[in-house]
């Protein structure tokens, strides 16, 4: 073959076409993109919601410790922390406006809205309502127990109806 015969040859030759280039990525790419704001929607409301339902852990926690101390301080010291968790757990559920001012049968009366039982005004939550300022209540073990159950009764039910209204939001 001669340089006239491979220059023809060449000359037949289209040029080379570059294909056009997409503004846009591959679909394979969008695949990606929704997977991962996927999981950036499921780790958000993941962390919201843990951080929505820390006062519940923290309270029930503090109501462990007071359980675990109440065989060795005096009962009237038992029933303020009890008292104080109580308004603390229904501060987070009402807020401040709301239970502020609640004393007496109606904080009582709160509390049992928040639990949908009658178990502080009409049971062993009325401990709460003069039990800590009684210089040496007559309080059997038995009576703290129920009164603890309550309070774990008041946490769940307060966690529920925070968990409602966050999710409601």
């Amino acid at each position: 073959m001669n340089d006239t015969d491979s220059q023809a040859l060449l000359d037949q030759l289209r040029p080379v076409q570059l294909p056009d280039v997409s503004p846009w990525p591959a679909p394979g790419w969008w695949v990606v993109l929704a997977v991962l704001l996927a999981l950036l929607c499921i780790a958000r409301h993941l962390r919201r919601r843990h951080q929505a339902r820390l006062w519940q852990r923290e309270a029930v926690a503090e109501l462990r410790r007071i359980r675990a101390l109440s065989s060795e301080q005096p009962v009237n010291q038992t029933l303020s922390e009890c008292s104080k968790l109580a308004r603390r757990v229904l501060l987070s559920v009402l807020g401040r406006e709301k239970v502020a001012g609640l004393q007496g049968r109606a904080w009582l009366d709160a509390l049992d809205a928040v639990t949908g039982r009658a178990l502080f005004a009409a049971g062993f939550g009325r401990l709460l309502e003069t039990g800590p300022y009684e210089r040496a209540p007559e309080v059997e073990q038995h009576d703290l127990d129920s009164l603890f159950d309550a309070m774990e009764e008041l946490i769940r039910a307060a966690g529920r109806q925070s968990s409602q209204r966050v999710a409601g939001s």
